[in-house]
């Protein structure tokens, strides 16, 4: 049975009555949108411009990989501690404290030297890791489980929209202002949109924040069980690929195929747009397909073959084919990869909590790695080849974990 939300609402809570649910919730959408689009600037915004972060602190791939590794590392340590957070703390106070943190690339124009500039990273992973298991709980809330893949899929579709963004722009904004002011101008969208959740985020009942929450053995019973640990391994294969290939190809196109920066970050950011628009059709297909394993299963097979291609087809005008293939396989299923914890049996927003945190907790070790793995694979062989190879074939995980997971797609509306 899926959990259904109940609306009512509280003294103290910032809760408003029935009447103004069906209108308030689109507020609450738009937020989210902000929400995903202001930490998206950040993920990668630092890939096409590494060469210029190593030149200014004289530092090797390895160490330079440690600006994304750490951002992961921070998430797979909290997430699952700050999934056990909700219920304990109110949701509008716990989504504003990882959304100002999320903000630390504000302060990157302080940034003299290297240590200070991860420091600000690692707070932004601080933030995503407490806004995710948290987000779950307060969607569960105001939509309804029919409009839930729909939700998802905006959501993620932010960040994949301000990833490509980022991408394409932080180049030409580094030329212009430097790279460091570059930086601080999409942390500060971030605090804007932290100000702008603390004078509009509301909370519809009192599902979080009520005192209600989960135990140790609760969580680690969540944690064992065979849903958790495929969901898990589904998303992490294609994540740590999709990071890999973010954060090193455009370094691999410039010094081995000698593309520009600009033209090599362009190339990054038509990756996130072709995500984009595969997750605008996996939303909206999810309307109309109840199914759920073949958003997993078909993404999962295309997924490894773009990741190969991407680096084995650079001197052709396949690539672009390659790009658009590995772009859409590592979007398209997130929709679906968001709701099906929402659907499982038995289901609640603590289990959805300590579900998504699971899976970002995973995710977060494998992408921890990947580019931590590439560069120093590059670093002692010369070659990007086979740390971007040893990726492409992880990432097949997604079609084989679709392949295991029950069928949860006949949630009612």
């Amino acid at each position: 049975m899926t959990y259904q939300p109940q609306f009512t609402a509280g003294p103290g809570n910032g809760a408003i009555d029935d009447h103004g649910f069906d209108a308030y919730r689109f507020v609450i959408a738009g937020l989210a949108v902000l929400l995903s689009c202001s930490f998206g600037l950040s993920f990668f915004a630092l890939s096409p411009i590494t060469p210029l972060i190593m030149d200014e602190y004289e530092i090797n791939r390895s160490t330079a990989s440690l600006l994304i590794s750490l951002v992961f590392l921070a998430q797979a340590a909290l997430a699952i501690p700050c999934s056990m957070l909700v219920g304990r703390i109110k949701l509008k106070k716990l989504i504003a404290v990882g959304w100002v943190l999320s903000s630390a690339p504000l302060l990157s124009f302080m940034a003299e030297s290297f240590h200070f500039l991860l420091t600000l990273r690692v707070l932004y992973g601080v933030g995503v890791a407490i806004i995710f298991p948290a987000l779950g709980p307060l969607l569960m809330q105001w939509f309804r489980p029919r409009e839930l893949p729909l939700v998802n899929g905006i959501f993620i579709g932010g960040i994949s929209l301000a990833v490509s963004f980022s991408t394409f722009i932080v180049v030409p904004m580094s030329d212009a202002i430097g790279w460091k002011p570059a930086l601080s101008v999409f942390g500060g969208v971030s605090l804007l949109g932290s100000v702008c959740w603390v004078v509009l985020g509301r909370i519809h009942g009192s599902v979080a924040g009520s005192g209600r929450h989960f135990s140790i053995r609760n969580v680690w019973n969540v944690l064992g069980s065979r849903s958790t640990l495929l969901l898990a391994a589904a998303d992490a294969g294609p994540y740590a690929l999709y990071t890999a290939a973010l954060a090193w190809l455009p370094s691999f196109y410039h010094e081995v195929h000698g593309m520009s920066l600009a033209k090599a970050g362009a190339m990054m950011g038509l990756l996130s747009l072709a995500g984009m628009f595969s997750l605008m059709l996996a939303s909206l297909l999810s309307l109309r397909v109840r199914q759920r394993r073949p958003f997993l299963i078909i993404p999962g097979i295309l997924v490894g073959f773009g990741g190969f291609g991407t680096f084995l087809l650079a001197d052709s005008a396949a690539i672009y084919i390659a790009i658009l293939v590995l772009g859409f396989a590592s979007w398209f299923y997130l929709p679906t990869l968001t709701t099906i914890p929402m659907e499982l049996p038995g289901t609640d927003p603590n289990r959805v909590s300590v579900i998504l945190a699971t899976i970002m907790a995973v995710g977060g070790i494998f992408t921890f790695l990947s580019p931590l793995t590439v560069g120093a694979i590059t670093d002692l062989t010369g070659n990007y080849l086979p740390g971007l190879a040893l990726f492409a074939i992880l990432s097949w995980s997604l079609g084989i974990s679709g392949f295991l997971l029950p069928e949860t797609g006949n949630v009612k509306s």
